[in-house]
């Protein structure tokens, strides 16, 4: 589980960071390429969050179920 969150966080850290640096694009080609790597990262980050939701499922923790 540990290592689920760390790969989370560094996922989030990785969007942030992008996120920020995409004021600094100058040129409309620079700023398509860096919107293609927030929406990777952003889906990253989404995967991310979803094994660490499907590891706490698989140890039991179903609280979040529907019922």
């Amino acid at each position: 589980m540990n290592n689920a969150v760390s790969s989370f966080l560094f996922a989030h850290d990785r969007y942030l960071e992008l996120e920020r640096l995409r004021t600094e694009c100058s040129r409309p080609a620079e700023r398509e390429i860096m919107h293609i790597e927030i929406m990777k990262a952003y889906l990253e980050v989404q995967y991310r969050a979803k094994v660490i939701a499907g590891l706490q499922y698989a140890d039991g923790m179903d609280f979040a179920d529907m019922h």
